[in-house]
């Protein structure tokens, strides 16, 4: 089991990336899910905070700790691994989604810049991998 987890939540994470996390955790993880918005205010932020109860809901049905954290940054991927360093976090979950064509060919996705520079386990769930 880990320590603690950076859970990476957008607005099209499915459950089954939650529930993943979920399943990695103890009664002693503690758990960040972490939301990166471009421009953070105070309705951003109360915004995020109510789109993402749920996943807080989640962990707390399963009586593990969690909390969210929303981050403001132009670049996704240094806050997530510059937030999972400060925190000393020991794994990175988030969901990706394969990119074709030549976006996908010339283009980094959030993905491909954590696994590069993670400074721990990272665990990515494929939406193509999750069930219809």
């Amino acid at each position: 089991m880990f320590k603690r987890v950076v859970l990476c939540v957008t607005e099209a994470t499915p459950e089954e990336v939650v529930q993943v996390a979920i399943r990695l955790c103890s009664k002693d993880t503690k758990v960040y899910a972490l939301h990166v918005v471009r421009l953070l205010s105070d309705f951003s932020r109360k915004e995020s905070m109510e789109r993402f109860s749920w996943v807080i809901d989640s962990f707390e049905k399963k009586g593990l700790k969690s909390q969210l954290e929303i981050l403001e940054s132009t670049d996704v991927g240094k806050a997530i691994i510059s937030f999972t360093k400060k925190n000393s976090c020991d794994v990175i979950v988030t969901g990706t989604i394969p990119r074709k064509g030549l976006l996908g060919a010339f283009s980094e996705s959030v993905s491909d810049y954590i696994v590069k520079y993670a400074p721990c386990t990272v665990i990515l769930i494929r939406k193509s991998d999750l069930p219809a």
